[in-house]
């Protein structure tokens, strides 16, 4: 087993903050995730991808998304289906976007514990 790494970045609302611990990468995203900071999102989950056997995106910090984080979600569901599992987000507006998209019955999400 590998010692765990983790890293941090921020990009002007949003805080990306990654753990790799053997094959298995979390992903957490806190604040505003829009076309400003979407570069930033997609090519940290990119990079995590490459060498995850699991991927965990935690939303749980996530106070706002807009059309161009969703897309980037739906993308990375299409190319990890079942290796990728995303915790919830504890804002209303964020859950809401899902549930009027109806992404909250295709994505695998589970609550926050």
């Amino acid at each position: 087993m590998g010692k765990p790494s983790t890293r941090e970045m921020q990009d002007g609302t949003l805080t990306l903050r990654a753990r790799e611990e053997d094959s298995r990468r979390t992903l957490a995203l806190s604040g505003e995730l829009d076309m400003s900071n979407a570069p930033a999102f997609a090519s940290e989950l990119q990079r995590l991808e490459a060498s995850a056997a699991s991927l965990e995106l935690d939303l749980s910090g996530l106070e706002f998304i807009d059309s161009t984080g969703i897309a980037i979600l739906v993308g990375a569901h299409q190319r990890l289906g079942d290796r990728l599992c995303i915790v919830h987000s504890n804002s209303p507006g964020v859950r809401r976007i899902f549930s009027l998209t109806g992404l909250d019955e295709q994505l695998r999400f589970r609550l926050q514990p």
